[in-house]
């Protein structure tokens, strides 16, 4: 009878030694726990962006109906924004917005906005997306460009209002290759290295990597590399290489972006 009750208590005492940890073992577990998380985050990061793409893809097609309702309602003529800030299309969303949900509706703001974007809504216009140029001036003036300052400095002189043209739906001859709108650059870093006439080898800083959603002029969206688009008509003031730009795509609205 003693024996069992010894047995009993040793059995005892080394179950109440058991259940502690020493200090070695709670270092291992940290440092699981540490290469777990190392390795799930850039997991997780990835699924948010992927969200954030495929909602950025949304808004697009959304703002696709509103163009294809707005052009229906026109006959067939694209928004023209006759305005001195035709860059990337500034207030490009003033024609189509109702279109796109009621004016007092926070849908209409988010349907504008890139889930990405931490710009505020007030600024460029409160919109995450450009206008391509080449839907509101004709194929000539899109050919003689190579950038805004050289535009502005033509015209100022005689007219503080750039000229526009009213294109219409029959003047595109690419529709699945012509891209009508875009994710503006500077609305997601602030120090962008890949901008709206996008360089593809200055990817490093740029939370895009060298890509963006594209609307084309058919209503299609698609997530496409900078490399993907065609070169600008003409350098831009600056740079002796011609880089891939939606605004000044050769031959304009007849033109096309990809092949």
């Amino acid at each position: 009878m003693p024996s069992e009750l010894r047995k009993r208590e040793v059995c005892r005492v080394g179950y109440e030694r058991r259940r502690g940890f020493t200090l070695v073992e709670l270092l291992v577990v940290i440092a699981v726990i540490a290469v777990l998380a190392g390795m799930l985050f850039p997991v997780f990061l990835g699924a948010k962006k992927a969200a954030q793409r495929a909602q950025c893809q949304s808004n697009l097609a959304q703002i696709a109906k509103a163009f294809e309702s707005y052009t229906g309602d026109y006959g067939g003529c694209y928004p023209n924004l006759d305005n001195q800030y035709l860059w990337a299309g500034f207030y490009w969303r003033e024609p189509i917005r109702r279109y796109v949900a009621a004016p007092s509706s926070a849908d209409q703001k988010m349907v504008l906005s890139c889930p990405a974007d931490p710009t505020p809504p007030g600024i460029y216009s409160g919109t995450s997306y450009a206008y391509s140029m080449c839907f509101y001036m004709t194929p000539d003036q899109i050919n003689a460009i190579r950038d805004c300052n050289h535009v502005r400095s033509k015209y100022a002189a005689t007219n503080p209002k750039l000229p526009c043209s009213t294109m219409r739906t029959s003047d595109v001859r690419f529709a699945t290759k012509k891209a009508l709108a875009a994710e503006y650059w500077t609305l997601h870093s602030d120090k962008p290295k890949v901008g709206w006439y996008d360089d593809p080898a200055e990817t490093g800083n740029d939370p895009w990597s060298g890509a963006r959603n594209y609307l084309f002029a058919d209503g299609h969206v698609v997530y496409l590399p900078a490399k993907r688009i065609h070169p600008a008509a003409s350098p831009v003031v600056s740079r002796t290489r011609l880089l891939p730009d939606i605004n000044l795509t050769t031959n304009g609205i007849a033109g096309k972006d990809i092949d």
